[in-house]
């Protein structure tokens, strides 16, 4: 079709070498060109932008915390996931809060921090994070999956132990 729009301009647009004027009919030129303008960019249909579609990892379950003197060490089962395409469990997140351990507010929000990156290695069956702890604390420790591309999965139950 372009290639037909092509001759038709040629066609009816010669252009004098001498003048540089238009030998024949001008205003079929012109819109031989206006039409060949706009059906140049064109590349089908034009909608709004489709979200990448994803499933996000499994939820950590089974977290549990074990305190030998100051040290506290997280431990998880690694859960089972079937990789969709080319996504798969990289590792997990490890979140904590660190707050007084007597409570001046009840009802005020606990707010966690990322404090670690854990990667699985060698096909591992379970995750461990360790950290030691200062008295006079509470504990809060939450932990999140997350793919190699980066989309990471909701958190865990969480742990909490009073130092």
């Amino acid at each position: 079709m372009m290639s037909t729009l092509i001759q038709k301009s040629n066609q009816f647009c010669q252009i004098d070498s001498r003048t540089g004027n238009v030998k024949k009919n001008r205003v079929l030129c012109l819109v031989i060109l206006t039409i060949w303008m706009i059906l140049l960019p064109a590349c089908g249909k034009k909608g709004p932008p489709v979200p990448q579609t994803f499933v996000p990892p499994p939820v950590v379950k089974g977290l549990q915390i074990i305190l030998e003197d100051n040290i506290a060490t997280l431990r998880w089962p690694i859960p089972e996931w079937e990789e969709k395409g080319e996504d798969f469990l990289a590792g997990f997140h490890v979140y904590r809060s660190q707050t007084a351990a007597e409570k001046s507010c009840e009802d005020c929000p606990v707010r966690f921090k990322k404090v670690a990156d854990i990667q699985i290695k060698n096909n591992t069956s379970a995750g461990s994070y360790t950290e030691p702890l200062e008295t006079g604390f509470q504990y809060s420790f939450k932990v999140s999956g997350y793919t190699d591309s980066g989309h990471e999965g909701e958190k865990s139950e969480t742990v909490t132990i009073d130092f």
